[in-house]
């Protein structure tokens, strides 16, 4: 859909506005006096938010990103879905899903009260998904733009059998310095190290990034607080429909083989997604829906 056609069904004045972002990439541009959001309909990508209350940006977005079709965008918060990581059927699938490599569609764009704003995206089945991922399904996407930044991942099952999905909101937060970072509220939780041959470790305390750093915990939906003290923020995580969080920055190596990140992108990176993964598999039966829900707000 143009950037015209996209204005004329979907803006609001002072509050929704469609423009050409990088390589064409269309972008909704949405104002409330709450916060500012940039999304693009190409993944249903969230690639900025800023609260009014706030100096920085919540999010990381590369000044490397690559904006190109069949291409991820580092940063911001891709959607991994129906898979999160690897392919778990290992037939050579892409890592994370089908869904952030593909166009959306918008299909709301609603004013609500205390001046808030939501935008909502569809994706649907292609003969092309489906020769990947054998499921007819209805994916929705609904971001609300206020006080409060609300995610919801909302899959419907559309086929006539049941079908099984992990999946994430893999959330890049920008911090001012990752040794000034640490991240509590999965204190007491058993996390699976992916940078150590998946062992199993216990968390004892609050975390703090030392290294590579690739780590599922299996939750129990609890609050998660990103202390980051160089911008003198708290970052607050609330979310449902999720049990399980994942903890990731790529330190140096990988920021050096990455053609997307700068090598010093790793002090300025946090992701703490909000998931379904590990063990915590999500089964859908026909005409079944099922919301992931991640909510994020900043005290100064």
């Amino acid at each position: 859909m143009d950037i015209e056609t996209l204005n004329s069904l979907y803006s609001h004045a002072g509050y929704v506005t469609f423009k050409d972002g990088p390589n064409g990439f269309p972008i909704a541009l949405v104002t409330t006096p709450h916060a500012t959001a940039a999304i693009t309909p190409y993944g249903a990508h969230l690639l900025s938010y800023r609260f009014t209350s706030d100096t920085e940006n919540l999010l990381f977005l590369s000044e490397k990103a690559i904006f190109k079709e069949g291409t991820p965008i580092r940063g911001g918060v891709p959607i991994c879905w129906p898979w999160f990581g690897p392919d778990p059927q290992k037939q050579g699938r892409s890592d994370h899903g089908l869904v952030r490599t593909r166009m959306w569609n918008v299909i709301s764009s609603d004013l609500l009260p205390d001046q808030e704003c939501s935008i909502t995206f569809e994706l649907t089945d292609t003969p092309e998904t489906y020769a990947l991922w054998p499921h007819r399904f209805r994916l929705i996407l609904k971001l609300t733009v206020g006080k409060q930044f609300t995610m919801e991942l909302t899959t419907h099952n559309l086929g006539d059998t049941s079908l099984e999905l992990t999946q994430a909101l893999h959330t890049y937060f920008s911090v001012g310095d990752i040794t000034q970072t640490r991240i509590t509220g999965l204190e007491g939780f058993t996390y699976t190290d992916k940078t150590d041959n998946s062992r199993e470790k216990p968390q004892k305390n609050p975390i703090s990034i030392e290294g590579e750093t690739d780590r599922v915990y299996p939750t129990n939906g609890g609050e998660i607080i990103i202390h980051d003290d160089a911008y003198n923020r708290n970052i607050r995580i609330e979310s449902e429909g999720s049990r399980t969080a994942i903890v990731w920055n790529p330190w140096i190596r990988v920021c050096e083989q990455k053609a997307d990140l700068n090598a010093d992108d790793y002090t300025k990176i946090v992701c703490v997604e909000t998931a379904n993964a590990g063990d915590d598999i999500i089964t859908l039966q026909p005409a079944e829906s099922y919301t992931l829900k991640a909510v994020y707000s900043v005290e100064n």
